[in-house]
């Protein structure tokens, strides 16, 4: 076998997709649709590499690889990385029959595949039917590289879309930052780009040392990528949802009638009945919209009626939220993140420390010295 450092890569990223996809199918956490399509992509991607390394290593010549093994992938993978993200955004999302036909070009050159491998199986001979084929394989994979190009490009889109849909924070919806999305499909895209240039030089050109091996190992990193942080985003949020339901059930209502100023009143209403403090990306001037006031008169009488700053005020709401859950034993098996998230800070780094900030103790911590109480 001829193993250099580039297929060593290659092999490497294959075999720990294939372990990736087993590892995450024997957990329980993750039976949904998205992570469905997630790990049939991270397959197919791992797939797709492995046939073409055998070549590579030396296992068989290329045209034993595309008689034998070669499946069509190239028009598979966007299709696969199209529905995960649709379901990731919208869970409940029902797919439509037009949806449905971007399977058809996979569907109709895996056809054209099988009878190729059939003709070969029973002997058929006849060479400008096996030319035919050489043009197919090559046309499949400049269809790959434009159907991958406009996939990516509705997929962006449909994400701004979503993000301008969801500002409004509402109790019924978990909100998660979607710029880790965004950011591996706009790498995609490039990539897909490159591949595009490496293969006109490789079909028109004809210039054999056109390094493929850069592509592969690229775009299989970013899979893999998406993959760990796909699966890891999807656990925090089933987390939240489940932290957000106990909230829900157990809302209280302050009628706090002490405070002398109405607008304090009406502020702790605003944000104790609508748990608007778990909005990560609540500000003063949202707030005093609501209450049809200037932001800077809303500031100035929390100062002076509550002796704290708006943030400050904010946040302390937010860590006796997060200190209920902290304390309590049903959200144990819940990770601090989520905790974080769903109490309405907007990243782990930030909770960690106004917790600290404002307990003297990282939430880490703090449960652990709950459950020991």
């Amino acid at each position: 076998m001829n193993f250099n450092i580039f297929n060593s890569l290659i092999f490497a990223g294959v075999l720990q997709g294939f372990i990736f996809v087993l590892v995450v199918l024997s957990s329980k956490k993750y039976k949904d649709k998205s992570t469905f399509f997630l790990l049939a992509l991270i397959s197919a991607y791992s797939f797709g590499n492995l046939q073409y390394l055998l070549p590579s290593i030396g296992l068989m010549l290329n045209t034993e690889m595309y008689k034998y093994v070669y499946l069509p992938w190239a028009t598979l993978n966007p299709v696969l990385l199209y529905f995960y993200s649709v379901l990731f955004l919208y869970p409940t999302r029902t797919t439509t029959s037009k949806e449905k036909l971007l399977f058809l070009p996979f569907l109709v050159f895996l056809s054209l595949t099988l009878i190729y491998r059939t003709a070969i199986i029973t002997g058929y001979k006849n060479d400008s039917f096996y030319v035919f084929f050489d043009y197919i394989v090559n046309f499949h994979e400049i269809l790959g590289v434009v159907f991958s190009i406009l996939i990516l490009l509705v997929l962006i889109r449909t994400i701004i879309i979503y993000e301008k849909n969801h500002k409004e924070f509402k109790t019924d919806i978990i909100r998660s930052n979607l710029n880790w999305l965004k950011t591996i499909f706009t790498i995609l895209l490039l990539l897909t780009f490159l591949w595009g240039y490496l293969m006109f030089r490789s079909l028109f050109l004809q210039d054999s040392n056109t390094p493929f091996y850069i592509l592969w190992i690229g775009i299989a990193l970013v899979i893999y990528i998406l993959g760990h942080i796909g699966v890891y985003k999807f656990g925090i949020i089933e987390d939240r949802k489940k932290i957000r339901s106990h909230i829900l059930k157990n809302k209280k209502i302050s009628n706090n009638k002490q405070l002398k100023n109405e607008h304090i009143i009406a502020l702790e209403s605003l944000l104790l009945h609508d748990k608007l403090y778990l909005d990560s990306g609540l500000t003063l001037e949202s707030v005093a919209k609501h209450l049809q006031l200037s932001s800077s008169y809303l500031s100035r009488i929390i100062n002076t009626e509550l002796e704290i700053s708006f943030t400050d005020y904010l946040n302390w709401h937010r860590i006796e939220e997060a200190k209920a859950y902290l304390k309590n034993p049903e959200f144990s098996r819940y990770t601090i993140v989520a905790i974080g998230l769903e109490a309405g800070f907007n990243s782990k780094s930030t909770f960690f420390y106004v917790f600290k900030k404002v307990t003297g103790k990282t939430p880490l911590a703090y449960q652990r010295e709950m459950k020991i109480a």
